[in-house]
């Protein structure tokens, strides 16, 4: 674990050079001198959330082509769409269906590397996977899917991606997207500077050796709203040497993603890391909302407690997942 945690910290610093150099090439060079066996979808803007009663909504994605030859070996882009009928225990699930293709010459110019967007609407969807109004409500959910074709004809989606590439919020191409319906959220509900708490008593499966990986003692993380989502950065593995007894290295403070989706009374949680990794050699630890998931209160954003499972997935480790309860308190 400590060999494995020490030279993933060493690629984050590498990583954050480049990430922080003077021009955006950098970032693009240090990609793509990455991934010269396939080619990436680089996630530069998301727009997945549908409000209910809303036809006209839609999902938007501006995909950025990332391959070996600056996305010369890219020849087009397959959307897919299914849905998941989440309310009612997946009775009016649809299986998975081509919403169309985006063809090379439809490929938008951007900092050197090409660019594809991708819109579909709800009405759309509707169509395509035979829903009436009435087969989905609140809290369910389409599931959008996007696939590189190569000219050669090879194909790049999550089936065959690494989890590097997966769960590595640099990077940002996950290929699949949650397209969720909800119900609307004020703006300002949960937003702002907030002192995030460990209240439940379990600790990860490696403590005390490199402390806790959430800090019972807090830290003051500042949480941005985008539709009915939250998102906020916060220090995983946070503990200097010393802190905790019985700690025998220092906490790695690993830089990490949480993004928080209201889903008609239901708060699910997805944490990830935002550059490098953080594991025992298969991808990196994250965090899931726990089952069933967390509620929440439009009334209340004072205080707004969230249970999730941590090291979910535990990055190659064989540990498995435990649970953790988040407190939120309003600074």
């Amino acid at each position: 674990m400590k060999n494995i945690f020490f030279k993933s910290t060493l690629f984050t610093i590498v990583l954050l050079f480049f990430a922080c150099s003077d021009t955006d090439n950098l970032v693009i060079d240090n990609v793509t001198d990455n991934t010269t066996s396939g080619g990436i979808l680089r996630t530069l803007e998301e727009s997945t959330d549908l409000p209910i009663g809303l036809p006209d909504s839609a999902v938007h994605l501006l995909l950025e082509i990332q391959d070996a030859e600056d996305g010369n070996l890219s020849d087009k882009i397959n959307v897919y769409a299914s849905f998941t009928d989440i309310v009612n225990a997946g009775t009016n699930n649809r299986d998975e269906v081509l919403m169309g293709t985006i063809p090379s010459s439809a490929f938008i110019l951007g900092n050197r590397l090409p660019q594809a967007e991708v819109n579909v609407t709800l009405v759309e969807l509707q169509t395509a996977l035979n829903l009436t109004s009435d087969d989905f409500t609140g809290g369910d959910r389409f599931v959008i899917r996007v696939e590189l074709v190569f000219k050669d004809g090879r194909r790049w989606s999550n089936d065959n991606a690494s989890q590097t590439v997966l769960g590595n919020l640099f990077l940002n191409s996950p290929f699949v997207y949650d397209a969720n319906v909800i119900c609307p959220v004020p703006e300002d509900y949960l937003v702002g500077n907030y002192l995030m708490e460990k209240t439940s008593a379990e600790e990860d499966p490696f403590f005390p050796a490199f402390g806790q990986a959430f800090s019972s003692t807090g830290q003051i993380v500042n949480i941005t709203a985008s539709g009915s989502q939250r998102n906020f950065e916060f220090s995983y593995y946070p503990d200097p040497l010393g802190t905790q007894t019985g700690q025998t290295d220092p906490g790695f403070a690993s830089s990490y993603n949480m993004k928080l989706t209201f889903l008609c009374g239901n708060i699910e949680a997805l944490g990830t890391i935002m550059t490098g990794s953080l594991g025992c050699g298969s991808g990196s630890i994250g965090q899931k909302n726990a089952i069933p998931p967390s509620q929440y209160d439009l009334s209340n954003d004072t205080v707004v407690i969230v249970n999730i499972l941590d090291f979910e997935p535990d990055g190659g480790c064989d540990t498995g997942n435990y649970p953790v309860t988040l407190r939120f308190t309003k600074q």
